[in-house]
């Protein structure tokens, strides 16, 4: 997820466990894990390789993670409308991520800005509290996060990201479930409209 393996690169599983200092069965069952979680692909008779992802992969991620982030925007405004959590207490936890982030914006400090973003979604997906849209989420995001650790320095508007992290918190703390699901969508859309052109440029 980091970049120090690339896409496609060959993961030879005695090397690793003589690198770590271990034995083998754990890296196997490491690397399986890997495997169900999208990050490696097995070949058949050729081996384990970190998997490559395409601009199309990332385009049908962010499909599904749109869905899912507006769902857990409308699950946590919810449990704010129902007096189950304090529109207050959202306020308190998120507006210090995004001021952070505000002053991240610089190409210079674009992973820390990621890592705060990522932090920040984090969050409403644990207080949605539906384990199945966090686990689909988180998968979702490994998966695409290695490519997208290129993609964002270079095509992202991070300023304009902030003022939208700053609606999804205004509707979430409002307890205003459809805004919170549009916004939260909306935030995605853009994604996938930046990897859309992408893939556009690549194939002209």
């Amino acid at each position: 997820m980091t970049g120090g393996l690339r896409p496609a690169a060959p993961l030879d599983i005695h090397r690793i466990a003589a690198d770590l200092d271990m034995s083998i069965t754990p890296v196997r069952d490491a690397i399986k894990k890997l495997e169900m979680d999208g990050l490696v692909e097995v070949i058949p008779r050729s081996g384990t390789f970190v998997r490559h992802y395409t601009i199309e992969d990332l385009i049908k991620g962010y499909e599904l993670v749109e869905a899912l982030d507006g769902m857990a925007g409308y699950l946590l405004a919810e449990k704010v409308q129902a007096g189950e959590v304090e529109g207050a207490r959202i306020e308190a936890l998120l507006t210090p991520l995004v001021d952070e982030m505000e002053q991240n914006l610089s190409r210079d400090h674009v992973r820390k800005w990621a890592d705060i973003d990522g932090q920040f979604h984090r969050i409403i997906f644990e207080m949605s509290e539906n384990v199945l849209i966090a686990n689909g989420y988180n998968s979702a995001r490994n998966q695409m996060r290695s490519v997208l650790s290129f993609i964002s320095p270079i095509h992202v508007d991070r300023a304009n990201s902030v003022r939208e992290h700053r609606l999804i918190i205004a509707a979430i703390a409002a307890g205003d479930c459809e805004l919170a699901r549009r916004h939260c969508q909306d935030h995605r859309h853009l994604i996938r409209q930046i990897l859309k052109k992408l893939l556009g440029e690549c194939q002209t």
